[in-house]
């Protein structure tokens, strides 16, 4: 039989400002483990769901700073978060604040010099898209906060070995 091992790395990059800058992530690595043969054959759907997993991810600066966050990877796949060869993860970015007020999160590109919208309480992230912190318009502070929450899922497949799959989510973080 077949067993699979499942994780996603979290790779943190620092931030070029003048003000000194600091990204946490809570974890930095997600591990679902194995999966049973039951789990593997659940209902005979197309795809396994896995369980959601959350990360809390922090920026703390000296001094106030606009601050966005990017997500990408190493590993995409027909664009989105590729988890091995057959699997995907879903970004859901929520539970926003900056300087321990509570914010809305809005999509931003690198090019973008303001908000294109007003933000959400929540938003899916999209790859090489970033998280901008609205209140109306872009906010600037010493801290922010936001938690992502990751919900993977794999095309079932023969199932004969131990098999490991990977994926990877890349957070840059953007202070101006």
């Amino acid at each position: 039989m077949k067993r699979y091992l499942l994780m996603a790395a979290i790779g943190l990059v620092p931030c070029q400002s003048w003000a000194a800058c600091e990204l946490i992530a809570s974890q930095q690595k997600i591990v679902y483990s194995r999966l049973t043969p039951a789990e593997r054959q659940q209902g005979n759907m197309p795809w396994i769901t896995l369980p959601e997993k959350q990360i809390q991810v922090q920026v703390n600066c000296s001094e106030p700073q606009r601050i966005r966050l990017f997500l990408g990877s190493d590993l995409p796949r027909n664009g989105t978060f590729s988890l091995g060869s057959e699997g995907e993860m879903r970004i859901t970015a929520s539970h926003a604040y900056v300087d321990d007020r509570p914010v809305r999160i809005a999509p931003v590109h690198r090019t973008d010099t303001v908000l294109r919208s007003g933000g959400s309480e929540a938003l899916q992230a999209s790859l090489n898209e970033g998280l901008g912190f609205s209140n109306g318009e872009e906010v600037y502070g010493k801290n922010a906060s936001v938690s992502l929450l990751v919900a993977a899922r794999i095309k079932l497949g023969p199932v004969t070995e131990l098999t490991t799959w990977r994926g990877n989510l890349n957070i840059n973080l953007e202070v101006q």
